[in-house]
């Protein structure tokens, strides 16, 4: 009976050990699992921390700090890009990249950067620094009396991004003198060639609709005040070729529908009444081109060329400037600023002799037996200074040879002169057309 009672009790003793040690064996399993996995935690923390994305793009602009600090600029711009790979609306990113391209002076591509760089992250900072780019080649320009209306585009690119740029607002001021004010630096701007071998006045017609459509869009007195004196400059005159004269037209108008400004108005009564002239005098043209000088006596008859005359002869004529030879020609005119406002007149034969062809209006008063004259000359285009030639026709009173005898009566008188070098030959035809007709050669 001990015996039995000391086996059992053994027995529940190596129980207890066994399971001493198995608790133990568990206790420090659990134990080197936690350090186990308190170090992996660890290390995957440090892994996952430089694995972020802002801890990357950190890095490579670190790196293109450091690669500028050594004029290393295509790695620090490959760094930049790197870090835009990662994260495409990272602002010092963008910034860092156009200092190094405006370092290398590559300013064209830098303010690409920034422009981009501000349509990815809307960030205000960027786009000030893209301004302040394009303001800086705009002064460079003016500083070095290079002020052309590719410096104007320049103003006018940073007030379509910022319509309220007070530095926009002053560079135009300066650009208006250059280009327009009382001495400007380019004469004949309108009519040059511009910017990429443009016409002058394309590039400004594009110009100031641009610049209709920042005010159209912010309209502000600051902004109407800059579209109408780039309309209607203050210059002594404005050059023009003729083929643009309806454009023209159509952006004054356009203009005159936010202001009543006088020069604005004054200027669009001009052009109006210059393209009436164009179109009448498109079939004096015509018939003169056409070589059969017979259809211009029906033609000065008319009540419309009588007025215009008349008019100069007054002093009646509004917006049209002349005096006693009034040109007409369909290439080149100008805008002339007198007391009394704009007034424009086409160009004469001297003033452009590569003309098609020059209509000139006699208005001066000239009467024969209590008869205004009637009178109206032609110059056609020539190659060179000599031989010119001029042709005049006129309603007078004059003698007309009947028989042996010379009768003054009103007839018509065809003359055409060449003038040559060595001097001048005419041929005069007395009563033209008329029952009598006559010539002679002196």
């Amino acid at each position: 009976m001990d015996k039995e009672v000391r086996r059992s009790r053994q027995q529940q003793e190596a129980r207890e050990r066994r399971s001493k040690r198995r608790k133990r064996v568990v206790l420090i399993e659990r134990i080197v699992m936690i350090v186990v996995c308190l170090a992996l935690l660890g290390g995957g923390s440090l892994l996952a921390y430089n694995m972020l994305p802002q801890t990357k793009v950190a890095k490579q602009l670190k790196e293109a700090s450091e690669l500028l600090e050594t004029a290393n600029y295509e790695d620090a711009i490959a760094s930049c890009e790197e870090a835009l790979a990662i994260d495409s609306t990272s602002v010092q990113a963008y910034r860092t990249m156009a200092g190094a391209y405006l370092t290398q002076e590559e300013i064209t591509t830098a303010e690409q950067v920034l422009y981009q760089g501000w349509e990815s992250t809307q960030d205000e900072s960027l786009l000030q620094y893209y301004c302040t780019v394009i303001l800086n080649e705009a002064v460079a320009d003016i500083n070095n009396q290079a002020c052309t209306l590719n410096t104007l585009d320049k103003c006018i690119s940073v007030l379509e991004k910022d319509p309220d740029n007070a530095d926009a607002f002053r560079l135009l001021d300066v650009c208006y003198e250059r280009l327009f004010g009382a001495f400007p630096e380019q004469e004949g701007l309108l009519c040059e060639t511009q910017m990429n071998g443009t016409c002058g006045f394309k590039v400004y017609q594009d110009l100031m609709l641009r610049l209709l459509l920042v005010y159209e869009a912010n309209s502000t007195d600051e902004l109407l005040s800059q579209v109408v004196q780039f309309a209607a400059p203050g210059t002594e005159d404005i050059r023009l070729d003729v083929e643009h004269l309806a454009e023209y037209k159509e952006l004054l108008s356009r203009i005159s529908t936010y202001t009543q400004d006088e020069a604005v108005m004054q200027l669009l009564a001009c052009t109006q009444k210059a393209l009436e002239m164009q179109t009448f005098f498109g079939e004096a043209f015509a018939i003169f081109e056409s070589g059969e000088y017979a259809p211009i006596r029906d033609f000065m008859n008319k009540e419309e060329y009588i007025a215009i005359r008349d008019a100069f002869i007054d002093g009646s004529m509004e917006y049209w400037y002349g005096q006693t030879y009034i040109p007409v020609s369909r290439e080149k005119m100008k805008f002339i600023k007198e007391e009394s406002g704009w007034m424009f007149a086409f160009a004469d034969y001297d003033e452009y002799n590569e003309t098609a062809g020059v209509i000139n209006v006699w208005g001066v008063k000239q009467e024969d037996a209590g008869v205004q004259r009637l009178c109206i000359s032609y110059e056609p285009a020539g190659e060179a200074e000599y031989p010119h030639t001029t042709y005049e026709f006129i309603y007078l009173y004059s003698n007309v040879q009947i028989g042996n005898e010379y009768v003054p009566q009103m007839n018509y008188r065809f003359e055409t002169r060449v003038e040559t070098e060595e001097g001048t030959t005419t041929q005069l035809i007395g009563d033209w057309g008329g029952e009598h007709e006559w010539s002679t050669e002196f």
